[in-house]
C-alpha cells in the first residue's frame, strides 16, 4: 500500500468536497432551466448562459424561486440581469 501523506490526504479530501460542492451548483443550475423549460417552453440560449454562470449557492436558490415564481420568461430574466449587476 503507497504511504500518504497528511498533505496529500487533506488534498484528497479538499478536491472530493470542491466535487461536491461544483455538483451541487450544476444540480441547482439545471433544476432552474428544467422549471423554466416546463413553465414556458424552450429557454432562450442567453438567459441558460447567464444561469450557468452563477456560481453561488445562496444566488442559485434565489433564482429558483423566481423561476417557479415569475408571471413570464422575461420577468425571469429581469431578476437575472439584476443579479448581473
Amino acid at each position: 500500500m503507497p504511504y500518504v501523506t497528511s498533505i496529500q490526504q487533506l488534498g484528497r479530501e479538499e478536491g472530493r468536497q470542491e466535487g461536491r460542492q461544483e455538483g451541487l451548483l450544476t444540480g441547482r443550475q439545471e433544476d432552474i432551466l428544467e422549471v423554466l423549460a416546463t413553465r414556458f417552453g424552450d429557454v432562450p440560449q442567453d438567459v441558460g448562459a447567464r444561469v450557468q454562470a452563477v456560481r453561488e449557492e445562496a444566488a442559485l436558490k434565489r433564482l429558483h424561486r423566481q423561476a417557479i415564481l415569475a408571471p413570464s420568461l422575461a420577468a425571469f430574466a429581469a431578476t437575472l440581469a439584476s443579479h448581473d449587476q
